[in-house]
This record gives C-alpha cells, sequence and structure tokens, in this order.
C-alpha cells in the first residue's frame, strides 16, 4: 500500500513541477527573475530614510490598533514595551518591504 501511495505522489510532484516549469518558461527572464527573487526573499534593496521609517511605524501602529488582533492583545499584556518597541516592529515592516497591511 506505502509504495502505491508513494508512486501516486511522486506522479503528483512530477505533474505539479511540470506545471509550475511551464508556466514560468512562459514568463519573459525578467518577470522569471523577478518571481525567483521574490521566491527567495531576494531582490531590491528597499532604501530606507528617516520619513519612511516615521511613516511606516505610525501606520503600523494605526492598523494595529484598527483590527484589534487577539495574538497582538495578548503580547502587549505579556510585555507592552517589547511589542511597541520601535527597533521590534521595524523587523515586521523591514521583512515586508514597509507595507504594513501584510
Amino acid at each position: 500500500l506505502n509504495v502505491h501511495n508513494d508512486t501516486r505522489t511522486r506522479r503528483e510532484m512530477k505533474s505539479t513541477e511540470d506545471f509550475l516549469a511551464s508556466e514560468m518558461n512562459k514568463l519573459s527572464v525578467q518577470e522569471r527573475s523577478k518571481a525567483l527573487d521574490e521566491l527567495h526573499c531576494v531582490g531590491e534593496e528597499l532604501k530606507e530614510t528617516p520619513e519612511m521609517i516615521e511613516t511606516s511605524l505610525a501606520e503600523f501602529d494605526k492598523v494595529l490598533r484598527e483590527r484589534n488582533e487577539p495574538i497582538y492583545n495578548l503580547a502587549t499584556s505579556q510585555n507592552r514595551s517589547y511589542v511597541e518597541d520601535p527597533n521590534f516592529r521595524l523587523r515586521f515592516l523591514r521583512a515586508n518591504g514597509h507595507n504594513v497591511n501584510q
């Protein structure tokens, strides 16, 4: 029974890989490069400015207050000063290219 499942799993994986390769081949070189960079979290480095940081932190704070997320509320109840530290919040902003809605 395991041999049958392994064979089926391999076929499904091969089918998926073939589909992905086919779709990637439809992209231009630039589109493919960008997609692979995004997949591997590399690419153009975001140039931060003090204004960008200030704006992003303010927007992030606003989004957090509006969403009223239970996990965020739990974290702040456990250690508010750590969770509200701008350096801690910048980690999330930088990981998402300063997109506060991710």
